[in-house]
């Protein structure tokens, strides 16, 4: 008698969100409405658990986010079988990896498990050895202190990017974008179009646009995104004016009105502040030193570095080196 195949549409998916402290509430909740709303449509498709790696006492079995609220999870060594797993951090992701964490990950991908990462979650998978050779996806604010941590491993632009063995995330309503598509890929494109209705959210497809033509709301700032990548692409080694108008296929003059009619800014003064806003997240986010950040940074001298750094954010980049950056967020719960 031959064998009837059963399509694993119809399999009960066993999800899993393995918690870093301090991970992002937004990120993990985008990436959890979607699987809610399908099995609302379509019956029991997936199981969800929050997994905890801390032996912290004081934490208990709860892990706390970026804005301080607890989420109660169950300890990695109790999780059984998973058919996908997601690393969910945000700030200072490697001061809470750990051995046990990356052997966890390593057993993981071992069995099959299909893995990835919200955010700086990158950073458990880089550690574990599990995106050597895949394209990985992360908010474009911590991509300059990760290239610092792994220069070899290759970084996109995009919002997510899934291979169907390693997934990767920018974060934020990026996540849906990234879980709808794994809809799509589970049961079909019709089903995560209902699903993105429902939630009132406009999708984005995997290739279809990057992180920093999101950010580009105007007309007239979409049309100088080969501009602004260009300027994204060249912070430690800075473009001069008349590079930057032969991309655009104008004179220095036309980009310069272009610049002020779309940002209100003329180009050279809004490539000095994605400099400093690239300064300043790796003073936060890497150990290099305040130097090293200005030399990474396009800054020939030190004291101009700290003259400029200072005159758009009000005090010396020593002072962000030794700030919680998160603590300027989130509001920890008593």
């Amino acid at each position: 008698m031959p064998t009837i195949a059963i399509s694993d549409h119809n399999m009960t998916r066993k999800v899993g969100f393995l918690l870093l402290p301090r991970f992002s509430m937004l990120s993990l909740m985008s990436a959890l409405e979607p699987l809610r709303v399908a099995n609302r449509f379509a019956g029991n498709l997936y199981e969800w658990s929050f997994i905890g790696a801390t032996t912290d006492a004081e934490l208990g079995d709860a892990v706390p986010a970026s804005n301080g609220i607890p989420v109660s999870v169950i300890p990695m060594s109790e999780i059984n079988k998973l058919d996908r797993l997601f690393v969910c951090a945000s700030y200072a992701p490697q001061d809470y990896l750990s051995p046990a964490i990356t052997h966890w990950l390593k057993h993981r991908a071992r069995e099959g498990t299909h893995i990835g990462a919200l955010e700086t979650g990158c950073y458990a998978l880089a550690a574990a050895d599990l995106i050597s050779n895949h394209n990985t996806a992360m908010h474009w604010e911590s991509q300059a202190a990760f290239n610092e941590t792994y220069p070899s491993l290759s970084l996109c632009h995009s919002i997510f990017n899934d291979d169907g063995k390693r997934f990767t995330c920018a974060g934020g309503s990026g996540s849906m974008d990234l879980v709808l598509h794994q809809i799509s890929q589970d049961q079909d494109e019709q089903l995560a179009d209902r699903v993105a209705n429902s939630l009132i959210h406009q999708r984005h497809h995997q290739s279809e646009v990057s992180q920093r033509s999101v950010l580009l709301h105007s007309p007239q700032q979409q049309a100088l995104s080969p501009v602004v990548d260009a300027m994204a692409a060249n912070i430690e080694h800075p473009l001069e004016a008349a590079e930057l108008a032969s991309i655009q296929k104008v004179s220095e003059r036309t980009l310069q009105r272009q610049f002020k009619q779309a940002f209100g800014l003329a180009p050279r003064t809004w490539y000095l502040q994605m400099r400093l806003q690239r300064a300043r997240q790796l003073l936060h986010e890497s150990n290099l030193s305040v130097m090293q950040v200005g030399i990474a940074c396009g800054f020939g001298s030190n004291e101009n570095f700290c003259r400029q750094y200072k005159t758009m954010f009000g005090h010396p980049p020593s002072r962000d080196r030794k700030l919680d950056y998160a603590s300027t967020f989130s509001s920890p719960v008593a």
